[in-house]
């Protein structure tokens, strides 16, 4: 099973879209300084985009919170004798606001960089890089062979991933998402498939796709921030 944000078709247009600036480093350790520089001048001067990308699991069973019920009554809310379970990945132009998510089955390579080839798509059309803040899930890790590294060879000078410090969800822009996504889609859900909790979350993130400054509102991203974030 899996459910993707549509990407909007590109705009018929007879200029060609300014060629990439090169590449230097496809994987960044945000202690490099050098790397770092490098990436705040492209940001700087409009060469590339910084997205952030993070994953949340959708479980059929809900996660129970407080309540406000009438007094006398009792929320009931049924627990389903099979947690299904299914991964959101979202990513998020952090200039922008622009939101784009794909849910899978599970949590995987294949997720991840279905993931981050929408974001090099979408800034290739723009004549730009894209630059991911990205944890150290195993799911991400690039090696000298295996998922993620198909993925980047075939983005090859599309593409560049800023792995953030271990156990720093802090650093991660994109991890406050969920904090409004999870009261509207997860708590005290009263679904009794995942297919229909699915729909609620896709129908969520679709309304909030379509105002990319509320997106931002959510994330706390005050305007001219994104630079700091990769060296933060």
């Amino acid at each position: 099973m899996s459910a993707a944000a549509e990407t909007p078709p590109p705009t018929p247009s007879s200029v060609p879209p300014p060629a990439l600036p090169p590449v230097r480093h496809e994987v960044v350790d945000p202690a490099d300084k050098e790397a770092v520089a490098w990436l705040c001048e492209l940001l700087h001067s409009g060469q590339a985009d910084l997205y952030g990308q993070d994953e949340a699991d959708l479980a059929l069973l809900p996660t129970l919170t407080r309540t406000w019920m009438p007094r006398g009554e009792q929320l009931k809310v049924a627990a389903p004798g099979n947690n299904e379970k299914c991964s959101v990945s979202a990513t998020v132009d952090l200039a922008e606001g622009w939101l784009w998510w794909l849910t899978h089955d599970k949590r995987c390579a294949e997720q991840f960089g279905a993931t981050f080839s929408a974001c090099a798509a979408r800034s290739e059309k723009r004549g730009r890089l894209a630059v991911l803040l990205v944890d150290n899930a195993q799911s991400h890790q690039v090696g000298k062979t295996g998922i993620v590294r198909g993925w980047l060879d075939r983005l090859e000078g599309r593409v560049v991933l800023v792995f953030q410090p271990k156990y720093s969800p802090g650093s991660q822009p994109t991890e406050r998402l969920w904090r409004q996504w999870r009261p509207n889609v997860t708590h005290n859900h009263t679904r009794g498939t995942l297919a229909e909790l699915v729909g609620d979350s896709d129908g969520w993130l679709t309304r909030a796709a379509a105002v990319p400054a509320a997106v931002l509102q959510m994330l706390a991203i005050p305007l001219a921030s994104p630079l700091v974030r990769i060296a933060a």
